[in-house]
């Protein structure tokens, strides 16, 4: 059977209620996106499988609501994530104030301890309304040790690159925590003979001692001994 992919991940997409989340998710997973804004009720999810560096790694993307009278629903979904998607509008200050005040500690109470964060700041084509400076932002993620992108859900590309750079960063991850590969060395060809050589010289010594035995016992019987 062929395996459908090499690695498999699970993240989670948090943010307040408004920030885009879904429409990030719908870009990413179904190349579409919609002006129409339709909020999510509890929690929504979609695969996508991606060719990166050779393998194929396969994305479980969950999208929860921003709404806090779900939020008990959706700490549910931290459990076993491997990256976590943290969303802010750059249009809205308070957005991206939140995810120090309410949404970070959420990731520290309910996730992973060792799960990778990516902060994405959705809506920067609309400049004139920008509120979250980018150089604002990167410093916080970088005092952080978490990822930073800014895009907006109207353009694949931005969308596309900072889920490559989550899932590349979970890639290597994955591999530095494996194991090393325990391999036995066959021996070489010198050594087998040598190994050979070693068993016959061994066996004509036991053949020559067993010789001579038999011949000494053979003149003790006799009477003679020269």
């Amino acid at each position: 059977m062929i395996k459908e992919y090499d690695y498999l991940f699970k993240l989670v997409i948090i943010g307040n209620s408004g920030v885009g989340k879904s429409s990030l998710l719908l870009r990413f997973a179904d190349d579409q996106f919609s002006e129409s804004y339709l909020t999510t009720i509890g929690v929504d999810f979609r695969f996508r499988t991606l060719p990166i560096d050779g393998k194929n790694v396969k994305l479980q993307i969950w999208d929860t609501a921003g709404q806090e009278r779900f939020r008990t629903i959706t700490s549910a979904y931290y459990k076993g994530a491997d990256g976590i998607v943290m969303v802010y509008d750059v249009t809205q200050g308070q957005s991206f104030d939140d995810i120090d005040k309410f949404w970070l500690h959420e990731v520290e109470s309910y996730g992973e301890k060792n799960v990778q964060l990516l902060v994405i700041g959705n809506k920067n084509d609309l400049d004139e309304q920008k509120q979250v400076e980018s150089s604002k932002a990167q410093e916080y993620c970088k005092s952080h040790n978490m990822l930073f992108m800014e895009c907006s859900a109207k353009t694949a590309d931005h969308v596309n690159n900072a889920f490559l750079e989550l899932s590349r960063k979970l890639m290597a991850k994955k591999d530095a925590s494996q194991p090393p590969k325990s391999s036995n060395p066959t021996p070489t060809g010198s050594q087998s003979s040598q190994s050979k050589a070693g068993g016959s010289q061994s066996q004509n010594t036991s053949q020559t001692k067993l010789s001579a035995n038999s011949s000494n016992q053979k003149k003790q019987k006799d009477g003679g001994c020269c």
